[in-house]
């Protein structure tokens, strides 16, 4: 049995500054005379606090939606050191949950759907494997994605991030004697993190990287491996 295990975002889809773009919208929802050159202030904050920016550590403490309480104090912080008054700040924190979730924030890669679709037809199993927010199947529901995947593990669900050891062992209880892919964007998470927990490496839209153990430029291409 083969089992692809798929990052999610710039790897099946794509998003700009989606943390920064989010996170200033919701204020700007709020305050809409706030000037767009405040969107640099907020993207300082948002290059660090993430459960993801740390992940050797536990995070176990914050699923669900702890996770998002969790972050959501982040959030505030950030808004408070931009010299956004409190009042304000609270409020815009609440939005930043159903703004992220916005279908408009994300483009699907072209072959992404087809690709999973084959895979899944083909009777291999498709994974996803993403350091998250714990809403993402949400996105996957209104791209039409669900179907396609047999699991999906999030780092905000499970409370361990990519590349932790406790991450891929989740996806490797469950099928215990299949030949695993990680296919992602990622260096360190996906490729140095899949190759240190026994899995075959798929480094995509990147080019070429001596990391992975395959890199391709089109998702169709990993058809090329069931």
């Amino acid at each position: 049995m083969k089992v692809f295990c798929w990052d999610f975002d710039g790897t099946i889809a794509s998003s700009k500054s989606l943390w920064t773009g989010s996170v200033f919208d919701a204020l700007k929802t709020v305050m809409p005379q706030i000037e767009d050159s405040f969107f640099h202030e907020i993207k300082a904050y948002m290059q660090f606090g993430f459960p993801w920016h740390t992940p050797d550590a536990d995070y176990t403490f914050c699923k669900g939606d702890k996770w998002w309480e969790f972050m959501e104090k982040h959030f505030y912080e950030s808004y408070i050191k931009c010299g956004i008054a409190p009042e304000v700040a609270q409020t815009a924190t609440k939005m930043v949950r159903p703004i992220i979730k916005q279908k408009s924030r994300y483009t699907l890669y072209n072959d992404a759907a087809d690709t999973l679709r084959i895979i899944k037809g083909q009777g291999a199993i498709n994974v996803l494997m993403s350091n998250n927010y714990p809403d993402l199947g949400d996105i996957l529901k209104q791209f039409g994605l669900s179907p396609y995947f047999d699991e999906v593990i999030l780092s905000a669900v499970v409370g361990y991030n990519k590349p932790h050891r406790e991450f891929f062992d989740l996806v490797k209880a469950k099928y215990p004697n299949a030949e695993f892919y990680m296919i992602g964007d990622s260096i360190n998470a996906d490729i140095l993190g899949g190759k240190r927990n026994g899995m075959k490496t798929v480094l995509v839209h990147k080019g070429f990287s001596e990391y992975a153990d395959y890199c391709f430029d089109e998702l169709r291409c990993v058809l090329s491996l069931l």
